[in-house]
């Protein structure tokens, strides 16, 4: 049954149903929010300056070297509906995989956009990835990865003597000592 009120029929809107007032429902708050989630005015999220470096440079490297010390750092914002705003959190991770990940490390913060940490590379060659995946709910999610070559040293950077292999130093010039003495003793000793 539809009740049609007029605003001049003014003894009927006094007696009738059209004159009660409703209060506001809750739904009006929350599907203004959904809206502008949808239409990314709030919880939409971006990252620049992503960057990764050797600890004590700046530039970028090509690859890393395994053991290795490296900095990893990225920035996030969040758009507030009228600008990008540093997005604040301590949640967010950042791993460095290769087919299962090696290392994951939850990122610091300055509460002012910047997210950092530092870390050694691990004992492990091959292609490397520093993947970001942020997934959390309210908000757009972020999938960041970029690749990266590590490399074993080469054979004129490792340590000329290593000091744990001196058992084996000795093993093999005592060996070559014995066997020169036992030479000497054959040839000469009737």
């Amino acid at each position: 049954m539809v009740i049609e009120c007029f605003a001049s029929d003014t003894k009927l809107m006094e007696n009738s149903a059209c004159a009660s007032r409703y209060g506001k429902s809750g739904n009006e708050q929350f599907v203004t929010e959904l809206s502008k989630w949808v239409f990314h005015e709030r919880g939409h999220l971006k990252a620049v300056n992503v960057g990764h470096h050797k600890v004590g440079e700046t530039d970028e490297p090509a690859m890393y070297r395994i053991n290795d010390d490296l900095e990893y750092s990225v920035e996030m914002y969040e758009w507030s509906g009228k600008s990008w705003e540093p997005y604040v959190a301590n949640d967010v991770q950042v791993q460095f995989f290769l087919m299962s990940p090696y290392v994951l490390k939850t990122l610091s913060t300055d509460q002012k956009g910047l997210y950092y940490t530092s870390f050694k590379v691990p004992d492990v060659y091959g292609v490397f990835q520093f993947k970001v995946e942020y997934q959390k709910l309210g908000y757009t999610g972020l999938s960041l990865s970029k690749q990266i070559p590590v490399r074993p040293f080469r054979h004129n950077e490792y340590e000329r003597f290593i000091t744990t292999a001196f058992p084996y130093y000795g093993a093999s010039f005592s060996t070559m000592a014995g066997f020169f003495i036992f030479s000497i003793l054959y040839l000469y000793h009737k």
